[in-house]
């Protein structure tokens, strides 16, 4: 199997013609893979974003990027042109700030209505406790999913150690790992982390065990860990690299691996593209991460869930703000 890693070509007015442009700017990791592979039975897309860090609407920038109306426009947008899209997170999506917790259940709130398949999990989503993270695991029903987090007591996982997404005919396989060196805060009596390469090598049998034709690691093991992760450990077709991992608009190819390096705050979204045969396996791959501009457009009914919750919290944070100086009165 050849893969090939594509270089980034920003999306225009129109979203369809800009993804089919950037296929011709194609930098190829294998250049002949390109002349002599096969049309492929099917493609599949696995769109990511990663360290989202709370971010709920576009930021300051001299070129404002991100927003959950945009990421749900862009994702619709390639529905258009791809038959099998999957979104996912990988994880770090919760504030940094502890106090902003309102911020961390309407994200889960806006994934779960955005159909994201598969959310990986960092330290930051235990950083308000375990508790209140699994009530709202449970009240949204967001796939969030840790392969290395357990119990400390009894060594059993106290997420779904995996996720098998399915499109058509299609079985994903999708599983997330931390690093067991992270630190768990208030957590580290109550839970502990697994080595990854060893639960990565026992969830990937597992996953193809059951039926999955294409894994993804959600990594928040950090661009150092998660390349020598997937060097060491065969069978994963895809990694998205998270924690304080910088941007890259272009995947690279790890062995058989495409790694994807999709930055941070939602500013980009990450674009795993990949070409399957008959029976449902990668025969190529490629990424590019595409900014989240003002060219992408914006989602209408997201935008207006994102303006209402945005705007009743400016009017707590200023009730809260005024009663302080106010002394309570």
């Amino acid at each position: 199997m050849t893969r090939t890693s594509s270089g980034p070509r920003g999306p225009r007015h129109s979203v369809r013609a800009s993804l089919v442009g950037a296929l011709a700017w194609i930098t190829c990791v294998a250049p002949a893979a390109v002349a002599t592979a096969a049309t492929p039975a099917q493609q599949l897309v696995i769109l990511s974003t990663t360290d989202v860090k709370g971010m709920t609407s576009p930021c300051g920038c001299s070129i404002p990027k991100g927003g959950l109306s945009r990421r749900a426009a862009f994702t619709d947008s390639l529905r258009s042109v791809y038959p099998h899209v999957m979104l996912v997170d990988n994880g770090g999506f919760f504030p940094d700030d502890a106090k902003r917790t309102d911020a961390a259940w309407f994200l889960m709130d806006m994934m779960s209505l955005l159909d994201v398949k598969a959310v990986g999990t960092s330290p930051s989503e235990l950083r308000l406790g375990f508790a209140p993270l699994m009530a709202n695991v449970q009240r949204t029903g967001l796939p969030l999913t840790s392969a290395n987090l357990v119990d400390a007591k009894t060594g059993r996982p106290v997420l779904a150690p995996y996720v098998i997404a399915t499109s058509g005919d299609l079985k994903v396989g999708f599983f997330s790992l931390m690093s067991d060196t992270a630190d768990l805060g208030r957590l580290r009596d109550t839970v502990k982390v697994l080595p990854p390469a060893e639960t990565a090598r026992a969830t990937v049998a597992e996953l193809r065990k059951q039926g999955a034709t294409v894994v993804v690691l959600l990594s928040q093991l950090g661009r150092t860990g998660s390349e020598d992760l997937v060097g060491a450990v065969p069978g994963i077709d895809a990694v998205i690299c998270g924690r304080n991992v910088p941007l890259l608009q272009s995947g690279h190819l790890i062995g058989g691996t495409v790694a994807s390096y999709g930055g941070e705050q939602g500013h980009y979204l990450s674009r795993v593209l990949f070409d399957l045969g008959s029976d449902g396996h990668v025969t190529a791959g490629q990424c590019q991460c595409f900014a989240l501009t003002n060219e992408v457009g914006e989602k209408e009914s997201v935008a207006k869930m994102v303006k209402t919750f945005e705007d009743g919290l400016a009017i707590r944070n200023g009730r809260t703000a005024k009663s302080a100086a106010t002394g309570g009165k």
